[in-house]
């Protein structure tokens, strides 16, 4: 489910991008990918030059959702099932380009295509069949201070390049084994 997230972002901020930027040659502007391995921070991965990098560098389960059901009425019969883990997945939106000044348009279309869709789900983002389509993802722009750019970029590899890091917010994970499953109780007896 995590990587149907990411994708399903990298497609719909794709299809943005070469809408509002014609110019750009239809090949593949956004990329998931580790910014670490980028051989313009030190890396040996020289194929991220020109792009929009998605990195996952965080994930945080969201536990106000925690207390959910144990159990479902399925087909007449109750199916005891551990509730999904609900998580917000902290992306790294970097931009990797020769232009300084390219690289700061390109990061200002990712903020402009995230101001105008919030929310991003297969059915707002046609095209990406391959995708679940119970996957639902809100993003917020999430800051850091000072201090916490330093240790990101550190752990990166050092240099900072022009980024904006978003929290994706509710990306379910769930298991599809059952615990138990039983008929619907419909009587109880007593025995005096």
């Amino acid at each position: 489910m995590i990587i149907d997230a990411m994708r399903l972002i990298q497609v719909a901020l794709q299809r943005y991008i070469l809408e509002v930027e014609p110019q750009l040659a239809p090949a593949q502007v956004v990329m998931i990918d580790n910014i670490a391995t980028a051989e313009e921070l030190g890396g040996s991965n020289n194929q991220l030059n020109g792009h929009v990098v998605m990195s996952l560098v965080n994930l945080q389960e969201e536990t106000t959702l925690k207390n959910g059901s144990n159990y479902r009425l399925e087909n007449g019969r109750i199916v005891y099932q551990n509730s999904p883990v609900h998580l917000n997945l902290f992306i790294l939106f970097s931009v990797l380009h020769n232009q300084h000044e390219t690289a700061l348009q390109l990061l200002s279309r990712v903020i402009e295509f995230f101001q105008s869709q919030r929310e991003i789900s297969p059915f707002a983002t046609p095209g990406t069949g391959l995708i679940a389509p119970d996957v639902r993802v809100i993003l917020d722009l999430y800051s850091l201070t000072f201090e916490q750019l330093n240790h990101l970029w550190g752990s990166l590899g050092g240099k900072q390049v022009p980024f904006a890091l978003y929290r994706a917010r509710l990306v379910a994970l769930e298991a599809e084994k059952r615990q138990a499953e039983g008929p619907v109780i419909t009587e109880i007896y007593l025995n005096e």
